[in-house]
């Protein structure tokens, strides 16, 4: 009997937005499937994003391979239709056999109805995937009802079932690194993608992740990795660090955990590693970073181990707001903290989001002045998008009634709940907000400020041309 192929498939993304870079989950997934199962699995992917005709290339790898189950990674409601109309007719045209799993932030964050709409696949994964992944596969190459799964939702005579979620991994030095041996990174590096950080300052970038979950309960956030932080050693850390820098040429490592610098000991001491190494690298952090637990002695060190980019996730300036999210970030301190880490010659951007429900047109205008005051080089303002399986979108709910009717877990509706709830264009706030930012001196500094000036610039072309066509 041969191996059991599965093959993992990125689709290509419809959002506008929308960044490419190595993706870590399925990799982490086909890592994790590998040990587990050994030669009992061939586990292949195929970055559907890179390609140009990507119906053509996912056609080409189900004929050159014919798997047993095909796995894709939904990102967003937008994904689903995508693979509705698009991907699975050609899955079932070049591989009728295939069982379908779902996985990603949609089936994770709402698992009911990426079943219930996601009709061709026999079932989805839901949260922290790697164990819950691999007992699947174990139970469909061994014949067993995978339906009795903790972590996995399904439907049953029409009815959406969703099991409990499954354990997190508590120790995440059990993990192997990604399996990078799937992808070519060389493809990731091109200067006409979008990535999460904006700025690159080495030509070979990629993403990492030291840590899983966060301690704090911000109305908007995700739960796929829970609400309590799980660490990697400084060591296992520091061996992918070292294994990417030796191997595959990185030079430019974008830390995106939840919350990088809740233990400031560890912090420190993954700092102090990277410094004692000798590895010349560069570090950012697309995010990651709570801006109000930083220290001076922090961004120092910080820029010291070759951080040159910090990401400040702002949200809004209005007190109220932030207690209603649960954010509950201390603006002063923050605040304090941009300036200094200009003062230190980082490159600063913010984060901000435009539309909460209750919020008022006068505390959104608070935001916007308090992120045009501040010494950032960069900033974006978000619409905001209540995602179902929130707290955020239950607050929405009241504002909005008929919200579930019209809304989907989509970062880009075509309605917000705050206009339908406001009838105030948000739309037209959001574009007004970057464009009192980006006044023409700060956008001269910004570009001075930037390691790699063509790239910078490719990218601020394409931001702003899709943010004054919102």
């Amino acid at each position: 009997m041969g191996s059991f192929k599965v093959l993992l498939v990125m689709p290509k993304h419809t959002m506008r937005f929308m960044t490419v870079e190595v993706p870590l989950g399925p990799l982490y997934l086909a890592s994790f499937l590998k040990r587990e199962l050994g030669s009992r699995v061939d586990v292949r992917f195929v970055d559907l994003r890179l390609s140009r005709r990507p119906l053509h290339t996912l056609a080409g790898a189900l004929d050159g391979f014919g798997p047993d189950l095909v796995g894709f990674s939904l990102f967003s409601s937008q994904d689903f239709a995508g693979w509705r109309r698009d991907y699975l007719s050609v899955v079932r045209l070049h591989a009728p056999n295939a069982r379908i799993v779902i996985g990603g932030p949609y089936p994770s964050a709402n698992p009911e109805q990426a079943v219930t709409t996601c009709s061709g696949a026999h079932c989805a994964v839901m949260g922290e995937g790697e164990m819950v992944f691999a007992r699947l596969v174990r139970a469909m190459m061994e014949g067993d009802d995978f339906r009795a799964l903790d972590g996995v939702a399904y439907m049953d005579n029409g009815t959406p079932v969703c099991n409990p979620r499954g354990p997190f991994i508590e120790d995440l030095d059990i993990l192997p690194f990604p399996d990078y041996g799937l992808i070519d990174t060389e493809r990731y590096q091109s200067p006409f993608f979008a990535t999460m950080n904006g700025v690159v300052a080495e030509k070979r970038h990629i993403l990492v992740m030291s840590s899983r979950g966060c301690p704090f309960h911000c109305a908007y956030c995700h739960d796929i990795f829970g609400k309590r932080a799980r660490v990697r050693s400084v060591e296992n850390f520091m061996a992918e660090i070292r294994m990417l820098y030796d191997k595959y040429g990185i030079r430019e490592f974008q830390i995106v955990d939840d919350i990088f610098n809740l233990d400031r000991k560890r912090m420190h001491a993954i700092l102090e590693a990277v410094i004692q190494s000798g590895m010349k690298v560069k570090l950012s952090f697309p995010n990651g970073l709570r801006g109000d637990l930083l220290t001076r002695e922090d961004i120092l060190l910080l820029k010291r181990a070759g951080a040159y980019m910090i990401t400040f996730a702002v949200e809004s300036a209005s007190v109220r707001i932030q207690k209603l999210i649960k954010k509950n970030l201390d603006i002063e301190k923050v605040s304090e903290n941009i300036r200094y880490a200009h003062e230190a010659g980082l490159i600063t951007k913010g984060f901000f989001m435009l539309g909460f429900p209750t919020e008022t047109v006068e505390e959104i205008k608070k935001t916007v002045s308090l992120a045009t005051s501040l010494p950032l080089d960069f900033a974006t303002f978000f619409s905001v998008a209540p995602f179902p399986g929130t707290r955020l979108y239950e607050l929405a709910l009241k504002t909005w009634p008929d919200m579930s009717k019209a809304y989907g877990f989509d970062f880009y509706p075509d309605i917000s709940a705050w206009q339908a709830a406001t009838g105030v264009n948000l739309k037209a706030v959001v574009r007004m907000a970057h464009l009192r930012f980006y006044l023409p001196l700060r956008i001269v500094r910004s570009i001075f400020k930037a390691p790699l000036k063509s790239r910078i610039l490719l990218q601020a072309g394409r931001a702003a041309w899709k943010i004054l066509s919102m």
